[in-house]
């Protein structure tokens, strides 16, 4: 029932390397919905079939690079 913000603020939370996490929120409402990360709780399946949404980081930055507002 949270946003998708929520959940993949969740997951970096959760990486040892994360010591701050920066959400972007721009809005009142964004960060509202950002700050629901502090109360996701993934279970094991769960974060596996996130890990299956991993971009590999060239081809993100390749695509990223070619948007128009870059």
């Amino acid at each position: 029932g949270l946003g998708c913000d929520a959940v993949a603020l969740a997951v970096v939370l959760r990486q040892p390397w994360a010591g701050v996490v920066l959400s972007g929120a721009a809005s009142v409402t964004q960060l509202a919905s950002n700050l629901h990360a502090a109360v996701v709780d993934l279970d094991a399946d769960q974060l596996t079939r996130l890990a299956t949404l991993v971009e590999d980081p060239r081809a993100y930055w390749e695509h990223r690079g070619q948007l128009p507002w870059h």
